[in-house]
Order: C-alpha cells, then structure tokens, then sequence
C-alpha cells in the first residue's frame, strides 16, 4: 500500500517540489534558490541605532479588522475595529518588526474579541519582537437595542468603545472605555424662568480598568451614564414620546458638576484599579461647552468632601 505524498510549491515561482527539496520559513515553502535568498536577507532592524536610547512606545495603527464580542445578554455583535499595536524596543536595536505586530492581530481575528484574547495576543507579539511591553488598543461603535418609553417602537443607538490592553512581564492593565450619550437640563435655567428650562446633549465618557476576573459590561457603563442624566437618549421617537422624555428631563435636572458626581458615586462601588470619567454638556444657549471630570488612580490619595 502506496502512503500519500505532501507535495508543496515555492511561494514565489510556483514549482512543484521534489521530496526533499526547498524549505519553509514560518511556514511559507520555497524552492532551494529562492530559500537561499530569503536566509541571505539582511535583517536591518536588528542592527546598532545611531543613538543607544530606548522607546517607550512604537508600532502600527489605524489597522481595521472585522470582530465579534458579547453582549451581556448573551447575544454576539460583530463590528469594524481600528487597531493599535506597539511595543517597547531597547536603545540597542534599530528598529521592531512592524509585520510581526499584525501578523500577531490576523493570527487570532478569527476568535472572540475579549480580555484573555489580547492577553495571548500580546504574549505572543512581545514573544516575537523580543519586547518586556506591548499594549493593544481597539476602538469600534457597538449598538444597543433601545425602545421608545411610550410607544415602544424599537430603535439602536450606538456608543463609541475602546479596549485598551497593557502587557509588561508580569502583569496586565485591561481598561474599557464607553463614550455615549444623554440628555441634561440645567437646575438654574429651570429654577429662574417661568416657562421651560434648556436643555443639551451630553457626552459622557467612561473608563474603568480591571486587572482581575471581573467583567465590565459596555451595556453597564451605558446604564451609568443615562442613570445619572436628565434622561436618555433615543433613535426613534414617536409624539406621546416626546412629551415623555421632555417632562422627565424637566423633572430631573442637573448641571455637569450633578452629573460627574452621580456617576462617581456609582463607579466608586464596583472592583475597578481606576477609573476616569468626563462629561461634556453642549450647551443650547452658549457657544462652548460645559465639562466636568473626576478620576481615581489606585495611587491617589484623594478627598472629593
């Protein structure tokens, strides 16, 4: 009985190769003249730099890949990321291998987008660029069913997210970042008019950092953020609707200081490093915008009383 034979091709000139013949490099075959050429490449980027000093930070971005992540109901949501990757290098070498950074993306984009994935991402870039340090950052809109308070006409609305992932030698600093939006009303409007009160967008961005099991939900962050609003924001609005949201922004307003403070509270609670949290109001009445931020670091030692 005859066994199979596994018969491989030069990835450069197509020949067929004998048993025997040609090699691989990273699992790309070649026939034994264009092997030899590819072992006689210089490698540039391992040479002495004209300077001997280290960089903290270089690599590659704006890499868009398609990914997937839970949502917290359980469900899968794909979606469009723009990707950064770099390394640290050392001050006596030239230069990292920039195709070693999104090869070590594509060698996992088949998989679901979450903690542990870039955790093995970055062990296996930082393997391959010899680096103590890699940090990985993914930015993509994520979409949430809303329905209409009244009339309950299903909408979406979506939120800008970034996973930020930090890998030094021993250690890791996974941090979730949601920018969405809700609706406040000022208190000093309302308190001095006698008819009505203005109102404004308000962007809200949220950032926690774990650095154990716990899971921060994008649907969390979002809940926070319109929890400690006027009142939130919707896609689809019919008029019995309207009414809704615009009395309950009457009744419950708050100035960005209100705001930032509410939300403080409430991610004060849960088991994050450090958080940081900004709000922006734009401002119906103004031409610039209202801002508040507060953040706690695990290194500060700060009274907010």
């Amino acid at each position: 009985m005859n066994e199979s034979i596994t018969q491989y091709k030069c990835s450069i000139c197509n020949q067929l190769l004998a048993p025997n013949e040609g090699g691989a490099i990273n699992g790309v075959w070649f026939c034994d003249d264009h092997l030899k050429n590819q072992n006689n490449l210089s490698d540039i980027q391992k040479t002495e730099p004209k300077y001997n000093y280290p960089i903290q930070t270089v690599g590659i971005k704006d890499l868009k890949f398609p990914i997937y992540i839970s949502e917290k109901n359980g469900g899968k949501q794909h979606t469009v990321a723009d990707i950064e990757v770099y390394v640290s290098l050392d001050g006596d070498t030239k230069g990292t291998h920039m195709s070693r950074l999104a090869i070590g993306v594509q060698k996992f984009s088949e998989y679901q987008l979450h903690k542990d994935l870039m955790i093995n991402i970055a062990e296996y870039i930082k393997n391959k660029c010899e680096s103590r340090r890699c940090q990985i950052i993914y930015k993509f809109p994520y979409f949430i069913s809303k329905i209409a308070p009244v009339s309950k006409e299903p909408g979406m609305i979506h939120c800008d997210v970034v996973f930020d992932l930090i890998s030094e030698v021993d250690e890791y600093l996974f941090t979730v970042t949601v920018t969405t939006t809700t609706t406040s009303l000022c208190p000093c409007s309302k308190e001095i008019s006698n008819n009505g009160a203005h109102n404004q967008r308000s962007k809200v961005k949220l950032s926690g950092s774990v650095s154990n099991g716990f899971v921060l939900w994008i649907e969390d962050l979002v809940k926070i953020a319109e929890d400690c609003s006027s009142c939130e924001i919707y896609s689809v609005l019919k008029r019995p609707d309207e009414k809704y949201v615009t009395e309950k922004a009457y009744e419950n307003p708050n100035f960005v200081e209100d705001m930032v403070r509410s939300i403080y509270d409430k991610m004060i609670k849960l088991p994050l490093v450090d958080f940081d949290i900004q709000v922006a109001n734009e401002e119906s009445i103004h031409t610039h915008q209202a801002f508040a931020r507060m953040k706690r670091n695990k290194e500060d030692v700060v009274n907010y009383k």
